[in-house]
């Protein structure tokens, strides 16, 4: 096993999304998420256009990434700041690009061990064994700490966020990228104000913060995923209030 630092998103309403529309929009859709991945990994980095198709360039990036059905995954290599600076800039590029303008994700971004296994065999009759796999208590600590919250959002554990108050610029690295708030969470966990990604940019008047909101219920809602339950209601509600607080 070896310590890593994890960012885990889930995103919210995916079974809904794949039993209600057409193979052909689940291709379409599907392959937003993938362009988003790599966007994300080149952080604004691109190829120069072949045939009019532009590619993102993540020739660059030390960040790992594995996607699993609703599942995203990004991992570093080593423990040290340049490699978590990355990973909560990929992260945040990720988390504000799914939920403003294509699906509600929620995340984590913690530190913990892992092991990656990763290979494929092909016999002469056609038939495979592909193993791709990540496990460790670091990958079930950020699923339980994603999968508690009660909104689509992203909050750094505290186990990142004491290597980053070590760091010379870690404070500013937070401050250019995470705010302090008080998480919602499914159940009664006793804990203060954490720091999560922003969501959003330049929420600085009355219209732009109405355009974001309406953005993120309409998200919630695109690719005939209903919104009517209560569960669902809730959800919004915390992240617009999250909104709300960011435009403050």
């Amino acid at each position: 096993m070896k310590e890593v630092y994890l960012a885990y998103f889930d995103y919210l309403g995916f079974k809904e999304f794949i039993e209600n529309n057409k193979d052909e929009v689940l291709e379409r859709r599907m392959g937003h998420i993938f362009r988003d991945i790599e966007t994300s990994l080149g952080l604004g980095k691109y190829n120069r256009p072949q045939n009019g198709v532009i590619l993102s360039d993540i020739s660059h990036s030390k960040v790992n990434c594995l996607n699993i059905s609703d599942t995203v995954l990004f991992w570093t290599n080593q423990c040290d700041f340049e490699s978590l600076s990355e990973l909560i800039e990929v992260a945040y590029e990720f988390n504000w690009n799914q939920n403003l303008f294509n699906f509600p994700v929620r995340g984590s971004i913690v530190k913990g061990k892992i092991r990656v296994v990763s290979g494929k065999q092909t016999n002469s009759n056609g038939g495979s064994y592909s193993v791709q796999c990540l496990y460790g208590k670091g990958l079930i600590k950020a699923h339980n700490k994603a999968e508690y919250q009660n909104w689509a959002g992203t909050v750094i554990d505290q186990s990142v966020i004491s290597d980053l108050e070590q760091e010379l610029n870690g404070i500013k690295l937070l401050s250019d990228y995470a705010v302090k708030y008080q998480v919602p969470y499914k159940i009664n966990i006793d804990l203060d104000e954490e720091y999560v990604l922003k969501i959003g940019i330049g929420i600085n008047n009355k219209t732009s913060l109405e355009n974001t909101k309406e953005s993120i219920t309409e998200v919630f809602a695109l690719d005939n995923k209903s919104v009517n339950s209560e569960s669902v209601q809730l959800k919004i509600k915390n992240t617009l209030d999250f909104i709300e607080y960011l435009a403050v």
